[in-house]
């Protein structure tokens, strides 16, 4: 959510994922970034930092998901 300022925490991001998989087929799942992060230097919703740490989150979120959606196949 760009317009809120928390960094939510990778384990949450992979949690989100898995409630997603549970509804959408794994080859049409993925994470991408909300299209609010404004690229314009007088926006001011969203500073740098939290931009880029949101990112990193939903990074290791996605590859926490990948590893668990991946043991799932081995049931």
């Amino acid at each position: 959510d760009v317009l809120n300022p928390e960094v939510e925490d990778p384990e949450t991001v992979k949690e989100r994922i898995l409630c997603a998989a549970d509804y959408i087929p794994l080859s049409q799942l993925g994470t991408t970034d909300d299209c609010g992060f404004s690229p314009f230097e007088d926006d001011t919703s969203t500073g740098r930092e939290t931009a880029f740490s949101k990112i990193r989150s939903r990074v290791l979120g996605t590859q926490l998901a990948e590893r668990a959606l991946g043991s799932r196949k081995g049931m």
